[in-house]
């Protein structure tokens, strides 16, 4: 969803600060639609980063999951999150996630381990984190990502443990 709490004027914001030191090629690719389209095109074009963002709009599960193939990050900059199934799916794809300790986020993400964690709103640390991309072993944190969620959030993992409750 693209809605104001989920954080994107601040990633507007930390990659114009951190592009200079990402590979010419780099591209953000968001996937969904909301509210916030209008203003975070203008942002985009405002920032001068419109010929390395693409919004892609809402997609079919096909498509999403195609995304996550290709991508090297997951980068979720939200404001406030409740669990946050996103950012699980971007870890059972093999991702690195760069996120914000935010709601359910600190609970998935082990910084440093799957990824890292940044206080939400901040820019400059954002910014800061995305330049660190480059320079670190993301598929070793994204492998990490995959065993956390093997462990802690499959169905084999979670189904039993909802039964149980229910028992309870």
């Amino acid at each position: 969803r693209l809605e104001a709490n989920k954080g994107f004027d601040v990633l507007v914001a930390a990659l114009v600060r951190a592009a200079p030191t990402l590979p010419d090629s780099w591209a953000w690719v968001l996937a969904g639609d909301g509210p916030a389209r209008g203003t975070l095109v203008r942002a985009l074009e405002e920032a001068g980063l419109g010929g390395h963002a693409v919004l892609a709009g809402r997609l079919d599960d096909a498509d999403l999951h195609s995304l996550y193939a290709v991508a090297d990050w997951f980068v979720h900059p939200t404001r406030y999150e409740g669990s946050s199934i996103v950012t699980l799916e971007a870890m059972a794809h093999g991702l690195p996630v760069l996120a914000t300790r935010a709601g359910g986020l600190p609970d998935k993400v082990d910084d440093g381990v799957t990824g890292f964690l940044v206080p939400p709103g901040d820019a400059v640390a954002l910014g800061d984190r995305l330049r660190d991309t480059v320079a670190v072993d993301g598929r070793a944190f994204g492998e990490a990502g995959r065993r956390v969620c093997d462990k802690r959030f499959s169905w084999d993992v979670v189904a039993p443990q909802y039964l149980a409750l229910y028992e309870r």
